[in-house]
């Protein structure tokens, strides 16, 4: 029981920490800005062909739609991921680190 609510607290955190940091990024770093500029400019112009087309294909704007939806999904999972990930390298490098202090001196 405990252990699941550590599990969630720390899921809770995580997905948190990885949505202020891509916030941040959205502001601070040019290159993510650029990129998330063109994903939405790519989708407003498939959105403006799907409604173009309803009548010929009417389901194309839900189909965009989910799309969308989808790849944010995504890709806040892989942010997370790589999160996570990093936090159990951050440990694994930090005792490579004290080992190789403790062999200097």
């Amino acid at each position: 029981m405990l252990n699941r609510m550590l599990t969630q607290a720390f899921d809770q955190y995580v997905f948190t920490r990885v949505d202020h940091i891509l916030n941040l990024a959205g502001t601070t770093d040019a290159g993510y800005s650029k990129t998330a500029a063109e994903v939405s400019a790519a989708l407003d112009r498939l959105l403006v062909l799907a409604r173009a087309l309803k009548a010929e294909q009417p389901a194309m704007t839900g189909l965009v739609m989910d799309f969308e939806a989808l790849t944010a999904l995504e890709s806040g999972q892989a942010a997370e991921i790589a999160y996570k990930q990093g936090l159990r390298d951050s440990r694994h490098i930090r005792r490579q680190f004290i080992a190789c202090l403790q062999q200097q001196g």
